[in-house]
């Protein structure tokens, strides 16, 4: 059924710009800032089962056993891939406390860019030798990624494949990731406030 479906997608929407739904929302969190909303992407059943396929594909040779999905649109398009593939899905949660009687080890990241909240991965649900791709909307500078990829390396598992809506890191940035694969529907998002950063 799901290759029935990825046939019938793949002969009908081969020209799709995922441009077109994304939205740029400017002065955001503060003026002259801006950030990128794949919510319409999301919202579309046959928009976002292209989107699943495309950056599924590329990952299906890599062999992931799990994917880290980036709170919050990179663990919605995250438990999408996670399912095409055939892997578990570990939420790298955006969250500012934990209760003190938390029973499992978290592995914190530094700060988002979103106030006093940090992200925070279960430390078990990666196990060392795990094959894990990683999935997040938006790549400006790559910060998060780049700390989520830490976080997995410390805990004996490897990153082996990174996918996301769209890549407007700069290859300098790039390179700061290393090897993992890196996978995008688009790349350079140009608009007057989104540019890539050294």
């Amino acid at each position: 059924m799901l290759r029935l479906l990825e046939t019938e997608v793949d002969t009908r929407m081969t020209d799709i710009d995922f441009r077109d739904y994304v939205d740029v929302i400017e002065d955001w969190p503060e003026p002259g800032k801006a950030v990128c909303d794949i919510s319409r992407l999301l919202e579309h059943p046959s928009i976002f089962h292209e989107a699943v396929v495309k950056l599924a594909k590329p990952l299906v040779e890599l062999q992931p056993n799990k994917v880290v999905g980036i709170e919050q649109r990179g663990l919605a398009l995250g438990s999408a891939i996670a399912y095409y593939l055939g892997c578990g899905i570990v939420p790298a949660r955006s969250i500012a406390y934990l209760p003190e009687d938390y029973a499992r080890p978290v592995e914190w990241m530094p700060s988002s860019r979103f106030a006093d909240r940090r992200l925070a991965l279960v430390s078990e649900s990666i196990d060392q030798g795990d094959r894990v791709a990683v999935v997040d909307d938006w790549l400006i500078q790559g910060t998060t990624v780049l700390a989520v990829t830490k976080a997995i390396n410390k805990l004996g598992a490897q990153v082996i494949g990174v996918a996301c809506v769209i890549n407007n890191m700069s290859e300098t940035r790039r390179k700061l990731l290393g090897r993992p694969e890196l996978h995008s529907l688009i790349t350079d998002l140009q608009t007057d406030v989104l540019n890539p950063v050294d």
